[in-house]
């Protein structure tokens, strides 16, 4: 309910402005308004979004199959467009990936998650590289690592827990994304993971299994 009442009350406000000066606002003023309202239904839309994911999660039982990483990925960065134009972020991608098994709506949202946290955590402009490993236990290891400032160890163990902010004023996020992350990974057997530094950026992973050959 925090989480949505601070983007709503800022549409309420900016609209509830439109509605009484409209005719007098200057042009520039008034596109000013009118991307705040935009950027603010988007947060909260995402974030219901997340809200019916783990819902979902936490209720449906689904058939892992193999995944078509290059195709989910990049619907993930459809759905993140506007985030990648806004912050002028660089994405890079291998031209391959290794196959493993999954959940494909559900893995879309992982990625989606870390690349959302990549950019906005990350420098200026951010650049996020995209990876995976086969290991040698079979699972694939799945990467995303970013230019940004890095976590401390008390930043770091704080992570995947529901509705932690690392920094709230810089960003305006929330912290539903990093929990459901987890949920997600564990329901299809894998594990998630963080490699950070101060000064160095960070390195978000998660584990699937492997197709055998």
């Amino acid at each position: 309910a925090h989480d949505l009442q601070n983007p709503l009350g800022l549409v309420i406000g900016f609209a509830e402005a439109l509605e009484e000066d409209h005719a007098t606002m200057p042009d520039e003023e008034l596109g000013r308004y009118l991307h705040t309202i935009a950027r603010n239904v988007r947060k909260a839309s995402s974030i219901v979004s997340e809200l019916f994911l783990l819902a979902e999660v936490s209720q449906m039982e689904v058939q892992a199959g193999p995944l078509d990483m290059a195709s989910i990925v990049a619907e993930a960065q459809q759905r993140l467009a506007h985030i990648i134009e806004e912050y002028q972020a660089e994405i890079i991608v291998p031209e391959t990936w290794p196959v493993a098994l999954g959940y494909g709506p559900w893995v879309e949202g992982v990625w989606a998650n870390y690349l959302s946290n990549a950019i906005k955590y990350g420098g200026q402009p951010p650049r996020v590289e995209l990876g995976a490993t086969t290991q040698a236990d079979g699972m694939v290891r799945f990467w995303v690592c970013d230019n940004g400032h890095g976590l401390t160890p008390e930043e770091q163990a704080s992570l995947f827990t529901p509705f932690t902010r690392l920094d709230w004023a810089r960003t305006g996020g929330h912290g539903l994304g990093l929990s459901i992350v987890r949920r997600i990974v564990e329901k299809l057997g894998g594990q998630v993971g963080i490699e950070s530094e101060v000064g160095q950026g960070s390195v978000f992973s998660f584990t699937l299994p492997g197709v055998v050959t």
